[in-house]
């Protein structure tokens, strides 16, 4: 049985909620080959311009991520754990705490982003002390963006603190996510989703 019609903004995509088999998005190019879903293409370009001209150079490192491409990614997870001498099922809880199972990642939607700065690239906690860090949690709201995965919520989220991912959610949204420090999770069953 279908569910209500879901605003395309703040579909929630986890462990619990895999990302819908008729799933459609417009496909755009920014950064080269990186796409993100068109819709929000035009706030994404205002926050990395509002970001420069407060002299904070951001750089998108990951944006649309195909199935297959999750695929390899969270393989490749359970296989270098295997190395350390995992089993299996050790590998794959592991992983899936690091990496998104394939068919439950945001990036799957073209609307979530990891975000560095040519400085800082590495994908770890001292990444919320660099100015790209520090800026994109205090300005990405007013664009429509979440810090999606914040520290202490790992519990919620079923992710680890993860300040370099960013989703859209739309701006109302994210001021309400953002000002009283809730997750996509919260939010929506603040609001009767989920």
């Amino acid at each position: 049985v279908p569910g209500p019609v879901q605003d395309w903004k703040l579909i929630l995509v986890n462990k619990q909620n895999p990302v819908p088999d008729d799933y459609e998005m417009e496909l755009v190019s920014i950064n080269g080959s990186m796409q993100v879903d068109k819709r929000i293409a035009k706030e994404l370009a205002k926050m990395l311009e509002a970001a420069k001209n407060d002299d904070v150079s951001l750089m998108i490192c990951s944006a649309y991520r195909s199935y297959e491409r999750q695929t390899t990614l969270f393989e490749n997870k359970i296989r270098k754990s295997m190395k350390s001498g995992m089993s299996y099922l050790d590998a794959y809880a592991e992983a899936s705490y690091s990496v998104t199972v394939p068919g439950t990642s945001e990036h799957q939607l073209g609307l979530a982003l990891d975000i560095v700065t040519p400085s800082y690239t590495t994908l770890d906690k001292g990444y919320e002390n660099t100015d790209a860090g520090k800026w994109l949690k205090a300005h990405s709201s007013a664009y429509g963006f979440i810090l999606r995965y914040p520290e202490g919520k790992e519990h919620i989220t079923g992710i680890t603190y993860e300040p370099w991912h960013f989703r859209y959610v739309g701006k109302q949204a994210a001021e309400i996510i953002t000002e009283n420090g809730l997750t996509l999770e919260e939010y929506l069953k603040q609001n009767g989703n989920n």
